[in-house]
């Protein structure tokens, strides 16, 4: 009897030190259990994403800026580095004017964007300005992961992208057909809030286009990305574009866009993480 407690007693002793034991949760003092960013905010810790500041705080609803959230995407997707190796001169970024050499987020800032990042970067003539220490709304979150994922981006069949946007009230989609459509270029009367505004044309083969060239195609197809697959969430249907990315909300878009990638079989491309 007593034999046959000792084998029961070590095989339930060898189960559980044989599973597996879970990620270590962070130790952010204002990240508690429970805390609707924990999972992101533990897995960008296991990644060595994250640190917090000296007081053991993460800050998650303090508005994150742009060389805060180009650190993240530097250190979460390794293999992004736009602007190295660029066999064109004119594509390669050799200095923003507003970062020095001592500057914290310096090599992320100089490796992750060239000059076909739209949105991001700031040209005055021969000068480039990137802001690091601009906080980033909403709005503009969507250039940041257009510059990354814009091939995974443009896999969206067109008939897709309209019907996610047609689903956010907060930005104005319009075909070139509309009786209150007018042209966005310069020199022409812009329909208000242009800025928001995507408008797309049918085109005789039943192909969908997009009216401002480039432009409203990136717009159109980063948005329809980035809230299709639940990267970046709506509240009663609408982005609410003009409010800053907090902290918490730029590690959970992260964490999001990652398993993203790792579901469609792209994640070697873009980290080794």
């Amino acid at each position: 009897m007593m034999k046959n407690m000792s084998l029961c007693l070590a095989l339930i002793v060898s189960i559980l030190f044989s599973t597996s034991m879970p990620v270590q949760a962070s130790q952010f003092s204002d990240i508690p259990n429970g805390h609707w960013a924990r999972e992101s905010v533990d897995f960008m810790v296991k990644k060595g994403v994250l640190s917090g500041y000296s007081n053991g705080a993460f800050r998650p609803n303090e508005a994150i800026d742009r060389a805060e959230l180009t650190v993240m995407f530097h250190k979460l997707f390794n293999k992004l580095r736009p602007n190295l190796n660029k066999e064109s001169s004119e594509q390669k970024i050799q200095k923003f004017e507003d970062v020095p050499k001592k500057h914290w987020a310096y090599q992320p800032l100089m490796e992750m964007y060239d000059a076909n990042s739209f949105g991001v970067v700031d040209w005055d003539w021969d000068k480039v300005y990137i802001y690091p220490e601009k906080k980033v709304t909403w709005w503009e979150a969507m250039y940041f992961f257009q510059t990354f994922f814009y091939q995974e981006m443009y896999q969206m069949p067109a008939d897709q992208v309209l019907q996610v946007l047609a689903r956010i009230d907060d930005i104005t989609v319009q075909s070139v057909d509309s009786p209150n459509y007018r042209s966005p270029y310069p020199g022409s009367t812009a329909i208000p809030n242009a800025e928001y505004t995507i408008s797309y044309s049918h085109l005789d083969s039943g192909e969908i286009t997009f009216a401002n060239g480039d432009i409203d195609a990136l717009k159109a197809y980063a948005l329809a990305w980035l809230v299709g697959n639940d990267i970046m969430s709506t509240w009663d249907n609408q982005l609410e574009i003009h409010d800053p990315l907090t902290r918490a909300e730029a590690v959970v878009m992260l964490h999001r866009t990652y398993n993203v990638l790792l579901a469609d079989g792209s994640l070697s491309t873009y980290t080794s993480k």
